[in-house]
């Protein structure tokens, strides 16, 4: 059985810098859709929560303790949290086969999400290119992140090419259009955007204007070209232009963004606690 020792994720490594990032919002709803494309998460996510009247409450009430996993001082409790507020989440799928979120495959598809998430936002959106000793290093953070939740590691590729493997198996034999993964398709293809948190009443109209388009483009195009294609979703050579232009830009600009601006807020609390923690042995010193 594949069990990994403890790993130190810390200020010097790569998914410290990255996973905080709030670039992954350009990654952000393909992530969440992948999600949902698969039937345990799909099924529990349509049975057990407000997605269909609420489809952000989802990811602002998630987010912060999937990032604590990481930056919380308490880190494991953290993750044993995140895994304990799954626990009561099962029932059936609309194909009628049993499903729980603490299954392992299921619990693992979900942080493999989210850790794919993070490379895509590297080779994507940054301007810094991963050297193979590095890729290999942010995959294997990425199975302590997973470590912490407590669950057990058997669905858990050891390497980043195996990891590789598993995840084209998923995209092309497990995933499938459900309730919940042809709602939030059909939401990203023809709603308009309102009332995003964190943001006032007043701006709907600017968020049904410019945020519509962006949001549209980001989440069909986030997705990996295997899905898009196996699920015939609407992409050309206009999208993909599109698509590139933004990318581009944000590696350009991306570095003139306020650091408050850049970092998830439970990113920027753990990124400060060290950096004080730092500070207070030198002085100590």
């Amino acid at each position: 059985m594949f069990q990994p020792e403890p790993r130190s994720i810390g200020p010097n490594s790569l998914l410290w810098r990255y996973a905080g990032d709030q670039r992954l919002g350009f990654v952000g709803l393909a992530t969440g859709i992948l999600q949902l494309m698969h039937p345990g998460i799909g099924a529990g996510v349509a049975q057990h929560s407000a997605f269909f009247t609420e489809p952000w409450d989802r990811i602002q009430r998630s987010m912060p303790l999937i990032l604590g996993v990481i930056y919380n001082e308490d880190a494991e409790n953290t993750g044993n949290s995140v895994r304990e507020f799954h626990r009561g989440i099962k029932g059936k799928t609309e194909h009628g086969e049993a499903y729980s979120a603490l299954r392992p495959e299921t619990f693992w598809w979900a942080h493999a999400t989210f850790q794919w998430a993070v490379f895509q936002l590297i080779d994507r959106f940054d301007n810094h290119r991963l050297t193979d000793a590095e890729r290999e290093s942010l995959y294997l953070d990425g199975i302590e992140w997973y470590r912490r939740y407590g669950m057990g590691m058997d669905p858990v590729p050891p390497t980043y090419a195996e990891f590789v493997d598993k995840w084209e198996y998923y995209c092309r034999e497990v995933l499938e259009l459900n309730v919940a993964s042809s709602r939030s398709l059909d939401m990203a293809l023809h709603e308009k955007v309102s009332d995003m948190p964190g943001l006032p009443g007043w701006s709907n109209p600017l968020q049904r204007e410019v945020l519509t388009p962006l949001l549209r483009l980001t989440a069909i195009g986030g997705l990996p070209r295997t899905v898009r294609k196996r699920f015939d979703l609407p992409w050309g050579r206009h999208e993909e232009l599109q698509m590139k232009g933004l990318e581009l830009w944000v590696r350009q600009n991306w570095r003139f963004v306020p650091r408050h601006l850049r970092y998830a807020p439970t990113a920027l609390a753990g990124k400060d606690r060290v950096r004080n923690e730092r500070r207070s042995l030198a002085h100590a010193s």
